[in-house]
């Protein structure tokens, strides 16, 4: 590859990842401090850009240079933001989230791919003691916040910022297609949390122990409903014929890592979980289809259980469903 052709390359690379009612000059010559003239030269390759510029614009779109120039060195450029009790702040996590979300829904045919090691966050959102729990247990034990060490789970979240993002993150989740695929361990992670915490009476009493249990059942039993209709709707909505789908196969073999893979409008974006509440993602070609055809080749080996699969359906979420019956009779 030519010197000409790699620049051009790299700018149709950076374009294409830009939202499309962005200028494209306009923004190539903010970033680099230049004039729209200079840019336009530069996006057409008849005046070279320089290192600093490069690393610029690589650092700012999240560009792997190794990758455009094709360069074999196996190298794959993730980016994400790394989760502390110091230098973190939940609500940026959320809002972080929704953005993501946002960007989703700008591209042309959107579809996001789980496949799940815990339940996808977005479901709990609907929940107003399970998910204050789940938010509770990310700060209090995941992230380790020092102020709720000693602190007990009370109940529903006072944070009116954070219900807010919480509310956009269900929303956007909802308008964008998803598949999921689930294993009967997918709820083994919620169910051993909400142990934990009961045998180290964090809970404030018995009865928001149970509320908890119960609200979990009942987000199971929702996510059932969706995948009878093939739609995705809001808690205690009807589904609607111009919802998006929402598919969820169920696989007996495999555990899910929480990995999500997000493609549309000729762009793919693979994440991947890392202790815990961390996900790093990359648009590397190369990974995303290697991304993209494992999902597939898993997908072939699982049970699709919306709209169709009554039967598998009722087993699978009857399965989930008891586990949780366990705990609880076991409580009282």
């Amino acid at each position: 590859m030519d010197n000409n052709s790699a620049q051009q390359s790299f700018f149709n690379h950076i374009k294409s990842k830009l939202a499309s009612h962005l200028s494209f000059v306009d923004e190539i010559a903010e970033i680099l401090n230049i004039s729209n003239d200079s840019a336009y030269r530069r996006i057409r390759g008849e005046k070279p850009i320089s290192l600093d510029e490069t690393r610029v614009l690589c650092n700012k779109f999240q560009v792997s240079i190794d990758q455009l120039l094709h360069t074999k060195n196996n190298t794959v450029l993730f980016s994400g933001n790394r989760v502390d009790s110091i230098n973190f702040r939940f609500n940026e996590y959320l809002l972080d989230v929704a953005n993501n979300l946002r960007l989703f829904k700008t591209l042309k045919n959107a579809q996001i791919f789980f496949f799940n090691k815990d339940v996808p966050l977005f479901h709990f959102m609907q929940f107003p003691e399970l998910s204050a729990f789940k938010f509770f247990f990310w700060k209090r034990t995941l992230i380790g916040y020092p102020e709720l060490a000693k602190q007990q789970f009370t109940g529903p979240e006072s944070d009116e910022e954070l219900l807010q993002i919480a509310n956009d993150v269900i929303r956007l989740y909802t308008d964008i297609s998803s598949t999921e695929i689930w294993t009967e361990e997918s709820i083994h992670v919620t169910i051993r949390q909400i142990e934990f915490y009961r045998h180290t009476n964090v809970f404030i009493n018995t009865g928001m122990l149970l509320k908890v249990y119960n609200q979990l059942e009942e987000l199971l039993n929702h996510l059932e409903m969706q995948a009878e209709a093939g739609r995705k709707f809001i808690y205690n909505q009807q589904a609607m014929p111009n919802n998006q789908p929402y598919h969820i196969y169920i696989n007996e073999c495999l555990l899910g890592d929480n990995s999500i893979f997000v493609q549309g409008d000729g762009r793919q974006i693979a994440y991947l979980n890392h202790n815990g509440l961390n996900f790093m993602g990359t648009q590397d070609q190369s990974f995303c289809d290697y991304t993209y055809k494992n999902l597939q080749n898993i997908i072939s080996k699982s049970t699709h259980i919306s709209l169709v699969g009554a039967k598998e359906r009722s087993i699978f979420f009857n399965k989930l469903r008891e586990k949780i019956h366990e705990r609880i009779r076991s409580i009282n």
